[in-house]
């Protein structure tokens, strides 16, 4: 390891790093000692930027999150609710390797809890109690991490066999043409009737 590796080190290229890790192997596959040795230095010299292998995830949540595109307000609650949560959708799907994070790890620093803000401020701002409003952000939040975890995850979709379909047992199933099966419908149909049933 040289000492010009070290110094070009910072917080910002060891979270990108960790990021391409998790993309390519998986969240189980980041190690401290995995993440140096695709930086070339010893697992050692990312205390400098993390303090354990908490720090990191929590940071990498962050880091993740970061790169959202904050959608303008509309001043229409449900308008911008949903639309906060589509731009959720869209960080998630271009880091599936990042879902698992956030369905196992809540936010717990500075820049995760300004997204969890963001989203109170719509919902408090449309009349919602603080405490009711935390409730059905997070209910949203479910929803799109459930929606992602589905459908971007790590796996693969397996085919239903044939001989699954029963059509007189099945007469609705057997009837659907899922060829062209839209994801982002499914989640906007779904968010859209929650938040048409909700009033403040």
């Amino acid at each position: 390891m040289s000492d010009d590796v070290k110094r070009s080190l910072t917080r910002t290229r060891v979270l990108e790093a960790a990021l391409r890790l998790v993309a390519e192997q998986g969240l189980e596959a980041l190690t401290m000692r995995r993440l140096g040795a695709t930086l070339g230095v010893e697992a050692m010299s990312l205390y400098r930027y993390v303090k354990n292998k908490s720090d990191l995830l929590d940071a990498l949540h962050e880091h993740v999150l970061a790169q959202m595109a904050i959608p303008r307000r509309t001043g229409r609650w449900r308008r911008d609710a949903a639309r906060l949560a589509y731009a959720f959708r869209d960080v998630l799907r271009d880091h599936a390797g990042a879902i698992p994070l956030f369905m196992s790890r809540s936010a717990a620093t500075r820049g995760s809890l300004l997204h969890l803000e963001r989203g109170l401020e719509i919902l408090v701002g449309a009349g919602f109690a603080p405490l009711d409003a935390l409730r059905i952000f997070q209910g949203i939040y479910a929803l799109v991490v459930g929606h992602c975890a589905f459908h971007y995850g790590p796996g693969e979709d397996a085919p239903i066999p044939e001989d699954a379909l029963d059509p007189e047992a099945m007469p609705i199933l057997v009837s659907l043409d899922l060829t062209d099966y839209d994801p982002d419908a499914e989640l906007e149909v779904t968010l859209e009737a929650m938040l048409r049933a909700l009033r403040p």
